[in-house]
């Protein structure tokens, strides 16, 4: 409660005979701000009032010596206390004929022990405000007319504050009919005070409602002219005359031009949001047809993150940062661009990785994984630390000001290609407005990233169809290059017949070579076009694995490389063709020859494992590098250039021996240690048991 200046405090007496009951009774009015004066006896009060002047006497009855009637009718045969509102407290003295004694003796209220404590402190307030009144009055009346009549000088001073008050000032019976009214309420309203006297003041509402019950409120008041005044006013009710009802004052203001100045001021203030949101829209406009440009103009997506990052400096955000994840590598180092180019300086040295901002307060990881935008309206410096544990690190984030932040996925057609947080250092920087903008960026700077990844991979086929076609130029014309060559030494018919004969293998020999790329051709043409077919036989792996080990000797031989085979005799039969099965395994050893050096090793096994039947073939050759391993099973593939390349080949008999794998059902797979290291290929058939129907004896 608002303290009450020393000037304007009042005092009330409380006389009781009892200490407790005194005690209580400055326990429950010392937060009014009043002096509270107490009184163990009727002649103590007596003698206080000799010398001093109460606004109120709460006054207990039953009391020794003289009791409270008695002491009341004291106070009331003086001038000074005759008119000093007394308050009967009592716990005994509860017949009706003790309340109309205390009445007669002047007592404004008669209250029962125990009594509710609020009504008594209301009660105290309503005189409290009176006798203030009621002096003020005093005080105007002396100065106006020097009256000593204090009814009268309290009239005079009503009617000066009706005349002359700014604010309407109304005071209603117990009907809450309007009994007299302020200068103001004709000067606002237009009605005279003969005009409205009489009258309801709920007929003056433009809508009543429940508006006794209120102590204070705004509504319209209709004026004579038939505009309405919206009026606030407030309600202080004071106790009736003679027993009557309470009677009430009611004190308003007109705010109708102020209320009209604030809804214009609102609507400025609505109109000035909207222009500023269409101002951002357009700038977040601008700035995504600004990156959409750039996005478009070069394929360095690196440089074009960083470039679209300092362009949202400082209209979007205050620094930024941005995590990719592309081609299945782990996630790179954070690509981040400030508004101080000494703050990016310490980001980039203290390096902060998406693991550091990976805690319940800022998850990027969870981005990643889950694909899924988040907004962070405040981040406090206690939350940051539990989720950056480097001191260094956190103390880096600290200086770039960290308070909100909008982080967005960045996503791929089938992954999440990474992505990218806005930051500031204001606390409820950004809205959903802002995060819907950032995920138009990042569906942006995604398209720009799937392009630059359409377009490298649109290069890489057209440079291995060109290495293809230089490959299978040269594949071709070196055996055509022997045949033709051995066609003119024939027909010189200069030769003795070793010669001759040597000329005829060397000749057969290329034309095979020459088939074997013709039918490998052939092979991927009827792949591509799906015209591939499978005689399917009950055949045995085995036997594939023998004739595949067969072809394949005399060129081991020649490069005196070991082969080394383990074959299960319990491997069975399966459905397949024997000749493509065959294939399968003469690509696969006659690859893993063509890359095992002089003195290498080769080996292959055959064993079944329950329900599949599992060929691998290992070398100690040169290995395939962890870059080339995931292309290895594709068309045209060469980890080798054409500039570099030492082997012969097209690049097709791992493509012909996955397709041809997975006709039968079964799955190939390649692993190696790196280069250098050897290369192991696993093929997986799914074996069901075959049993062979055998002739009818006729």
């Amino acid at each position: 409660m608002t303290p009450v200046p020393e000037h304007e405090k009042v005092s009330i007496l409380l006389v009781d005979d009892h200490p407790e009951n005194l005690l209580a009774l400055e326990a429950l009015l010392s937060n009014l701000g009043q002096n509270l004066v107490r009184a163990e006896s009727g002649i103590e009060a007596l003698r206080l009032l000799l010398h001093h002047e109460f606004a109120l006497i709460l006054l207990d009855v039953d009391m020794p010596a003289i009791n409270g009637f008695e002491t009341a009718e004291l106070i009331r045969q003086r001038d000074r206390s005759r008119h000093t509102p007394i308050i009967f407290l009592t716990a005994v003295n509860k017949a009706e004929q003790h309340v109309f004694k205390g009445y007669q003796l002047g007592a404004v209220d008669y209250l029962m022990k125990p009594f509710v404590p609020e009504v008594l402190r209301s009660k105290v307030i309503a005189f409290v405000e009176l006798h203030k009144k009621s002096e003020e009055v005093k005080r105007q009346a002396q100065l106006l007319q020097q009256m000593n009549v204090e009814l009268e000088s309290e009239k005079n001073f009503i009617s000066t504050v009706l005349d002359t008050a700014d604010s309407i000032i109304v005071g209603l019976d117990a009907d809450q009919t309007i009994v007299r009214a302020s200068r103001a309420f004709e000067r606002i309203l237009g009605y005279s005070l003969q005009e409205a006297q009489g009258r309801p003041l709920s007929s003056f509402f433009l809508s009543a409602g429940p508006w006794a019950d209120l102590e204070q409120a705004e509504n319209y008041w209709s004026a004579k002219d038939g505009s309405s005044r919206l009026i606030a006013w407030s309600k202080i009710s004071l106790g009736g005359r003679n027993g009557s009802g309470e009677h009430s004052v009611i004190t308003g203001n007109d705010i109708t031009e102020r209320k009209r100045a604030e809804e214009q001021r609102m609507q400025f203030i609505r109109g000035e949001a909207a222009r500023q949101e269409a101002e951002a829209a357009e700038r977040r406009s601008t700035f995504l047809a600004e990156a959409s440009t750039m996005l478009a103009s070069t394929l360095d997506y690196e440089k074009t993150l960083i470039n679209i990052s300092r362009l949202a400096i400082p209209t979007f955000a205050d620094w930024c940062f941005v995590y990719l994840a592309l081609e299945g590598k782990e996630i790179s180092s954070a690509l981040i661009a400030h508004s101080d180019p000494e703050k990016e300086f310490l980001a980039q040295q203290v390096e902060i990785r998406p693991e550091e901002l990976s805690g319940t307060t800022l998850p990027v990881v969870r981005v990643f994984q889950t694909g899924t935008p988040e907004l962070f309206s405040y981040l406090s410096d206690d939350e940051l630390r539990e989720t950056v544990k480097d001191e260094e690190k956190f103390q880096a984030l600290v200086q770039l000001g960290l308070r909100s932040a909008v982080v967005v996925p960045i996503q791929g057609r089938h992954t999440v290609l990474g992505v990218i947080g806005f930051v500031s250092p204001k606390p409820d920087r950004y809205t959903s407005t802002e995060l819907i903008f950032a995920q138009e960026l990042a569906r942006r700077i995604s398209l720009a990233l799937e392009n630059a990844r359409l377009y490298r991979e649109a290069q890489e086929a057209n440079r291995a169809k060109d290495e293809f076609l230089a490959t299978l130029s040269h594949e071709l014309r070196t055996p055509l290059n022997a045949i033709l060559g051995w066609t003119q030494i024939l027909r010189a018919k200069r030769l003795d017949e070793v010669t001759t004969n040597r000329a005829f293998e060397a000749i057969e020999r290329n034309a095979k070579a020459q088939a074997e790329l013709i039918e490998d051709m052939l092979d991927v043409s009827r792949i591509i076009t799906g015209r591939l077919r499978l005689d399917m036989k009950p055949v045995g792996l085995s036997a594939a694995v023998e004739a595949a080990l067969d072809s394949v000797k005399p060129a081991a031989d020649a490069k005196d490389v070991r082969l080394e085979c383990h074959l299960a005799p319990d491997c069975g039969l399966i459905m397949g063709d024997a000749h493509r099965l065959q294939q399968i395994v003469w690509n696969l050893l006659s690859n893993a020859v063509k890359f095992t050096p002089s003195g290498g090793q080769v080996k292959v096994t055959l064993r079944r494992l329950d329900s599949e039947i599992k060929l691998t073939v290992s070398d100690t050759g040169k290995g395939i590098s962890p870059h080339f391993l995931p292309y290895v099973f594709e068309r045209f593939r060469q980890a080798e250039t054409m500039v570099s390349r030492t082997s012969t080949g097209l690049g097709l008999g791992l493509s012909i021996a996955r397709h041809l794998v997975e006709l039968h059902g079964g799955v190939i797979e390649a692993s190696s240690e790196g280069e250098g290291q050897g290369a192991t290929f696993t093929v997986t058939f799914p074996f069901r048991e075959i049993f062979p129907v055998a002739a009818n004896a006729s």
